[in-house]
Order: structure tokens, then C-alpha cells, then sequence
């Protein structure tokens, strides 16, 4: 195995334990120490791969957006409408293999980092044009051209929306209630005539069925670096 890839390896190892450090610590209570310890390695082995804790922090960022694209990718590949492509990108933003209380909390606290970061500003840029570009293309089947854009960014910030207050307040919002407001949301938004209203419900409850078993599953948790060996 070549030396860059061990290294990879490496840093993946450690990206994945500072995330499992904010998460238990929060942002402000994460050190290179603990991030060390949840590693099985020194501090000296995670300045090693990075710089500061502040280096440490945007592969953190990048992590946890990638989970999110992960997700998409998995659900899209058994999506056969644009109806199940469209509650694909939905169901995986909640997901509950992502979307828990203490992955909210963490979240919460490294997008509080995005105003003071450049690097994390374009993660988020890049993760935020990707959901609009993902949503827009099922939308054009829904809507008018004119209407895609502006819907597309409303559903991406309710989403983002329902994540913080998921992180912030002490009341838990299961998935399946963060999908139900979306539900809500979407029957306001897109034409919900009985025949479109149907087609969405059937899209939905597939997708919901399939991310029960694909995203639930272990080869899923182990490729997307969400358990240890």
C-alpha cells in the first residue's frame, strides 16, 4: 500500500474521531488531546496529519457534509421517478443514521464556525449548491421553470432549519417527524391535486422503505465511516 493512501487512511481515522468529539464534547470542550484519545493515538500523531485544531475542525466540516451526499448517492441509485428521486434527497437529510440529537448538537456548533471560516464557508457553498441543484432538477417535473429556483432554495432552508432547532432545543424531533413537516411543507408548495398527491405518497413511503434497509444497514454504516472496526 502506498504511503499516501496510508495516510489517507490516517486522516480519515481522525477526521472521524473529532467528529465523534464534538459530538460528545461540543465544539469549544474538542481537543487535539481528545480528538487523540478517541483515536488511540497521541497528540503528536493528529498535529502530524494536521496543523491546528482549526485544520482538524474543516475536515470535521467536510465529513459531515460528505455523510449527507453519501446518503443521496445511495437512495438515488434505487430511485426509479422523479417523485422518488425528489423524497430521496428529503428522506436523507433525516434519515435517523444522521439525523439524532447528538449529530444535531454537533452540527449546530460547526456551523456556528462557517462566518469565521473561509474554508468551511466554500464546504457549505458547494454542500448548499449541490441540494439546490438536486432539487431543482425533480422540481422542473413539478413546476414552471420560473418557480424552481426560489422553491428549491425555500425547501433547502427549511431543512436547514429544522436541523437547528433539532441541535439547539431540548424537546427531540424524531425523523419521522422532520419528514412530516416537510410533507406539510411540500403540499403547499407543489400542485397537490389527488393524482399528484398520491404519486408523492407512493414516492415517499418507498423511499422511506429502502433507506430502512440501505441506509440502516452495517455495509452502508462501514462504507460511509460511521463505525469503527
Amino acid at each position: 500500500m502506498k504511503a499516501s493512501s496510508i495516510s489517507d487512511i490516517r486522516r480519515s481515522e481522525l477526521s472521524r474521531a473529532a467528529f465523534e468529539a464534538v459530538i460528545l464534547y461540543g465544539l469549544r470542550g474538542t481537543t487535539l488531546d481528545k480528538v487523540g484519545a478517541i483515536a488511540g493515538v497521541s497528540k503528536g500523531v493528529v498535529l502530524h496529519h494536521f496543523k491546528d485544531k482549526g485544520a482538524l475542525l474543516e475536515a470535521v466540516f467536510r465529513r459531515s457534509n460528505s455523510l449527507l451526499s453519501r446518503s443521496v448517492v445511495e437512495l438515488y441509485a434505487y430511485a426509479e421517478t422523479p417523485y422518488e428521486r425528489f423524497w430521496s434527497i428529503i428522506v436523507a437529510n433525516f434519515f435517523e443514521t444522521i439525523f439524532n440529537p447528538r449529530v444535531c448538537q454537533a452540527w449546530v456548533s460547526l456551523i456556528s464556525e462557517v462566518p469565521h471560516s473561509d474554508h468551511c464557508q466554500r464546504i457549505q457553498t458547494v454542500c448548499n449548491e449541490r441540494i439546490r441543484s438536486n432539487f431543482e432538477h425533480e422540481l422542473k417535473h413539478f413546476l414552471p421553470a420560473s418557480e424552481t429556483p426560489p422553491t428549491a432554495r425555500i425547501i433547502g432552508q427549511l431543512i436547514d432549519g429544522i436541523w437547528v432547532r433539532a441541535g439547539m432545543l431540548p424537546d427531540q424531533i424524531t425523523s419521522d417527524d422532520a419528514i412530516d413537516e416537510l410533507v406539510f411543507a411540500v403540499s403547499r408548495l407543489l400542485p397537490s391535486d389527488e393524482v399528484s398527491t398520491a404519486k408523492h405518497s407512493e414516492a415517499l413511503r418507498k423511499v422511506r422503505n429502502v433507506a430502512t434497509i440501505a441506509l440502516g444497514s452495517r455495509s452502508f454504516r462501514e462504507r460511509a465511516n460511521l463505525t469503527r472496526a
